[in-house]
């Protein structure tokens, strides 16, 4: 048997407040984005309060119930915060700089105004291609690199990349590029058509996409923690 470290890409949601019903709807949002990609996804919440008085048993019983798997819990812990974790068998996890993570602050103030911030760490850059067109309840993901769709992506298929998206052909199903947090992350289609588009964890609906788009060449980019879009070639 040998023993290594290895670093992995965690989803990580930063608690700010005792309000848990917030780290329930973030997780939500989440799941409902791409229930397939982030079911059983690990999870990993960080506390940088060590006088929150926290129910961390309710903590992880709103992980599970949201289709998430706890890893543990880091952050400026109290010793109090640390016994009860002790009490309750959840682990307490020493940060890492080398781990990718995306990461999600969850504060005390209206869901709709949650602000977002993420950190991505990049390794060897590599591509994966896909030949054809992505058929519906298709699911496709390029972990820790770009992705490349030779073909359509139909409607109910789901495209997902922790890098860029490439689709030559129309979109009509999912992308998310940034998966795991890469802000600097877009999306490139020949059409876009989309159900949802999504650039590190920020996302919008076809419905709130500007028509002046639909069915065009487009590129689809984070900017001030805002979707936006562009006209390839006229960037």
């Amino acid at each position: 048997m040998t023993l290594k470290s290895l670093n992995f890409p965690l989803l990580v949601l930063t608690i700010e407040s005792e309000t848990l019903s917030l780290l329930a709807d973030e997780l939500n949002k989440k799941r409902i984005m791409a229930p397939d990609f982030f079911l059983h996804a690990p999870v990993v919440i960080k506390v940088i309060n060590g006088s929150l008085n926290l129910d961390f048993s309710q903590i992880r019983k709103i992980v599970i119930e949201q289709g998430f798997i706890l890893v543990g819990i880091s952050g400026e812990l109290s010793e109090t915060q640390k016994e009860m974790l002790h009490a309750e068998q959840i682990a307490i996890l020493r940060g890492s700089k080398r781990q990718g993570s995306k990461e999600v602050v969850v504060e005390d103030k209206p869901v709709e105004n949650v602000v977002e911030t993420a950190s991505f760490i990049a390794n060897e850059v590599k591509t994966k291609i896909f030949k054809g067109r992505v058929r519906s309840g298709q699911q496709i993901y390029a972990k820790e690199c770009d992705l490349v769709i030779n073909g359509d992506v139909g409607a109910g298929a789901e495209v997902i990349a922790d890098g860029n998206i490439h689709i030559y052909g129309v979109l009509r199903g999912k992308a998310l590029a940034g998966a795991m947090g890469d802000q600097n992350a877009s999306i490139f289609c020949q059409a876009l058509s989309p159900e949802l588009v999504s650039i590190a964890g920020v996302y919008k609906l076809s419905d709130d996409l500007p028509p002046e788009y639909a069915g065009k060449s487009s590129m689809v980019s984070l900017k001030d923690e805002q979707i936006v879009l562009d006209s390839l070639g006229q960037i």
